[in-house]
């Protein structure tokens, strides 16, 4: 059962019980109780949402065949919400994920390179957002991706251990990221945000470095494996050599970044 069908049938029961009231005489005008009625049933959705967690049907989710394509490239567009992203996705798709009101996707074949675009409306109005209360994508693991990522005011859990992700960039604003990297193959991971969060880590056998450039408020970086060269950058002692590893750079406004 969809969650905002429930919404809707519950404010259509409710609003009709006002009008009937309003023809008996006990009350003289029903959009008195306009704003008050949407305030209240705005809050018992969200409490109720905490409690009600639905499994995702098939009329809750999308998905985007690989066709003959050789590399993707994603774009994430969103504004508050809580998304989760990971590889998996099964064999032939680029990717599955949660579909929902005001939530849009597109995709085209550039030569042999497949354009994925996701972009959601406000997601935490409970009336719009995804039944399971976050947006989760699965993407391929069959082809090298690059990921684009914008958010507002939003909550990330990213695991792309097992996906060939050549870039990945995180532009955010008053968010919470939690990002685990590729194990394979060299990434580049370009972060920019504003009073936000940022854990990332590092797989074990990967090798990294890590730049932070101006703004970053707090940064703490693991340096058992990540020895300081320089202000504000980090590197392991094999990372010119190796095959597994990350080149992070962080810019601007950054309230903190973890890295291990």
């Amino acid at each position: 059962m969809r969650r905002d069908n429930v919404f809707w049938g519950g404010a259509l029961i409710l609003f009709g019980f006002l009008f009937l009231l309003q023809a008996q005489g006990v009350i003289n005008n029903v959009f008195n109780f306009f704003w008050p009625l949407i305030l209240m049933l705005v809050g018992g959705w969200i409490i109720a949402s905490v409690y009600w967690q639905p499994s995702p049907g098939s009329g809750d989710s999308f998905s985007v065949n690989l066709r003959e394509a050789k590399s993707v490239r994603y774009k994430f567009s969103h504004g508050a919400a809580q998304v989760k992203i990971r590889g998996g996705a099964p064999a032939g798709k680029a990717i599955v994920g949660s579909s929902a009101v005001a939530m849009s996707h597109s995709d085209r074949l550039d030569g042999d390179r497949l354009e994925v675009k996701v972009d959601t409306g406000p997601s935490l109005i409970p009336i719009i957002g995804p039944a399971g209360g976050a947006w989760q994508y699965q993407i391929t693991q069959e082809v090298p991706v690059a990921l684009t990522i914008e958010a507002g005011a939003s909550t990330f859990d990213i695991d792309l251990k097992d996906v060939t992700a050549s870039r990945v960039e995180l532009k955010v604003g008053a968010s919470s990221v939690d990002i685990i990297l590729p194990a394979r193959g060299a990434s580049l991971l370009d972060i920019e945000g504003g009073a936000a969060s940022f854990n990332l880590r590092v797989p074990e056998g990967a090798a990294a470095r890590i730049r932070a450039l101006e703004g970053v408020g707090s940064l703490n970086v693991d340096t058992n494996r990540f020895p300081q060269l320089d202000s504000g950058v980090y590197q392991s002692p094999d990372f010119d050599s190796a095959p597994n590893r990350a080149e992070i750079t962080a810019r601007a406004g950054l309230g903190s970044i973890t890295v291990k």
